[in-house]
C-alpha cells in the first residue's frame, strides 16, 4: 500500500467515527470514501468543514507537540527555543485574525477561508524541503507565523460559514457547531499516525512535515469547494458597532484560555520524554487525545444546548486544567490516558462556546468579524503560553511550567462566571 493509500484509509475511517460520534444516528453511517461522502445532506457539510479545522488545527498548530521532541535533539534546541515556534504559529494566528477583521469588510468569509487552506497546506509543504534554511529559527517561524495567518482565517470564517449554513435549523446547529470544533480531533489523531516514523526515528522530522502538508492537501479540496458554494458576506453593509464593552469580560477569560491550553499541547510529548516514555506511550497519548477531542462534540452536545454558552466555557476550561494537572499526582500511564481524555474532550469546546456566544448575542452579519476579534485575542494568549512556559521548564522543570498552566486555566474559568450572558 502506498503512503497516499495509507493516508486515504486512515482519513476514511476516522472521518467516520467523527460522523457516528456526532451525530443522533442510530446506525453507523457508510464508510467515507474520497470520491463520494455518502452522508445525509444535513450533516455532510458539517462533517466537510470538519475537515478544514483537522487540517489548520490537527496539523497546522498541534502536530508541532510531536515534532518538537525530535527537532529539539537534532537542532539542539532549548525548550525556550523550541516553545518560539508555536509563540510564532500565535502572533500569526493573531494577526491573522485583526487583518480578518479588515478584510471581511470587503471580501466574503468563503474567499478568506480558501486562501487560509491555500496558506495553511503550502506551509505546511514548506516546512519540509530539504534546504539548509528551513533548519534555521528564522526561517522556521516565518512559515509558522504564516501558517497561523492561515488557520485563523479558517478557523474563524469555517465557524462563520458553518453558522450560515445552519441559521435556519436551530435543531441541527448544536450539533453542526461541534462536529465543526470536534474535526480539530480528527487531525490531532490522524498526525499521530502519520507522524509516528518520525517519532520512531524511521523518518528524519522534514518528512513528517511533507506528510502532514500532503495529507492537508488531500483534505482541504472538499472544503474549499463547499465554502466558495456557500460563499457568505462580507460585513461592509452592517454598521452597527460590534458590543466590544459588554463582552469584555468573556474576552479576558479566552485570553487567558489561550495562555493556559496551549501549555500542555505544545509540551505533552516532551514531557512524555522526561518521564522516561517511549515511543508508543506518546503515540497512545496522542491518539487519546484526538479521539477525545473527536467525541468532545457529542460528549458536550447536550450541554451546549441547554447551558449559556459562558457557562459551557467555564465548564470546559476547568477540565481542561484538570487535565493538565493529573500527570503531576503521578506517572502512571493510566493517569496519562486520564490526563489526555480529559484535555482532549474539552478543549476545544472553548472556541465553540464563544460561537455559540457569538450567535446567541449578535447580528448573523457580525458572527464572522466577532469570531476573528475572539480569534485574535485568544492568540495572543496561545503567543505567550508557549515561551512563558519554555521558560519556566528550562528554569524549574517540565512539572513547573504545566502547573502554572493549569492554575491559569483555572483562573479563566473563574473569570467566565463572571460574564453577563
Amino acid at each position: 500500500m502506498s503512503l497516499a493509500q495509507l493516508i486515504r484509509s486512515i482519513l476514511s475511517a476516522l472521518a467516520t467515527r467523527l460522523i457516528y460520534m456526532t451525530t443522533d444516528l442510530r446506525v453507523p453511517p457508510a464508510i467515507v470514501s474520497s470520491a463520494t461522502l455518502a452522508l445525509p445532506e444535513s450533516l455532510r457539510a458539517a462533517v466537510i468543514f470538519a475537515a478544514a479545522v483537522a487540517v489548520v488545527n490537527g496539523f497546522g498548530r498541534f502536530a508541532y507537540a510531536l515534532l518538537l521532541p525530535v527537532m529539539r535533539d537534532d537542532l539542539h534546541w532549548d525548550y525556550a527555543a523550541s516553545g518560539w515556534l508555536n509563540t510564532a504559529n500565535s502572533v500569526g494566528y493573531g494577526i491573522g485574525a485583526l487583518l480578518g477583521m479588515i478584510l471581511l469588510a470587503r471580501t466574503k468569509s468563503s474567499v478568506l477561508f480558501v486562501w487560509g487552506l491555500v496558506m495553511a497546506v503550502a506551509t505546511l509543504l514548506l516546512c519540509g524541503l530539504p534546504f539548509a534554511f528551513v533548519r534555521e529559527l528564522p526561517a522556521m517561524m516565518l512559515l509558522r507565523f504564516l501558517c497561523g495567518i492561515g488557520s485563523a482565517w479558517v478557523f474563524a470564517c469555517g465557524g462563520a460559514l458553518i453558522a450560515t449554513k445552519y441559521s435556519h435549523d436551530a435543531a441541527k446547529s448544536a450539533s453542526a457547531i461541534a462536529i465543526y470544533y470536534a474535526g480539530g480531533g480528527l487531525g490531532i489523531a490522524t498526525s499521530g499516525i502519520l507522524i509516528y516514523p518520525v517519532l520512531n526515528l524511521d523518518w528524519a522530522w522534514p518528512a513528517g512535515w511533507l506528510a502532514l502538508g500532503m495529507a492537508g492537501l488531500m483534505l482541504s479540496l472538499l472544503p474549499a469547494k463547499l465554502a466558495l458554494q456557500i460563499g457568505g458576506s462580507s460585513s461592509y453593509k452592517n454598521k452597527e458597532p460590534m458590543p466590544w464593552r459588554d463582552l469584555q469580560i468573556i474576552t479576558w477569560a479566552y485570553f487567558l484560555f489561550g495562555v493556559g491550553y496551549i501549555v500542555y499541547l505544545t509540551f505533552v510529548v516532551a514531557w512524555l520524554r522526561e518521564m522516561h516514555f517511549g515511543t508508543l506511550a506518546a503515540t497512545g497519548v496522542w491518539l487519546v487525545l484526538g479521539a477525545a477531542c473527536m467525541a468532545s462534540g457529542y460528549v458536550w452536545k447536550g450541554v451546549m444546548a441547554r447551558w449559556q454558552p459562558t457557562t459551557t466555557f467555564a465548564a470546559a476550561t476547568l477540565c481542561t486544567a484538570v487535565g493538565t494537572a493529573l500527570p503531576l499526582l503521578g506517572h502512571h500511564m493510566a493517569v496519562l490516558m486520564a490526563s489526555a481524555l480529559l484535555v482532549g474532550g474539552s478543549f476545544f469546546m472553548a472556541p465553540g462556546a464563544m460561537m455559540a456566544l457569538a450567535r446567541k448575542t449578535l447580528p448573523q452579519a457580525l458572527w464572522a468579524k466577532a469570531m476573528n476579534f475572539f480569534t485574535m485575542i485568544f492568540a495572543v494568549g496561545q503567543a505567550l503560553g508557549p515561551v512563558a512556559a519554555g521558560w519556566i521548564a528550562d528554569t524549574y522543570g517540565m512539572n513547573a511550567a504545566m502547573a502554572a498552566g493549569a492554575l491559569v486555566l483555572v483562573f479563566a474559568a473563574g473569570l467566565a462566571k463572571l460574564q453577563r450572558s
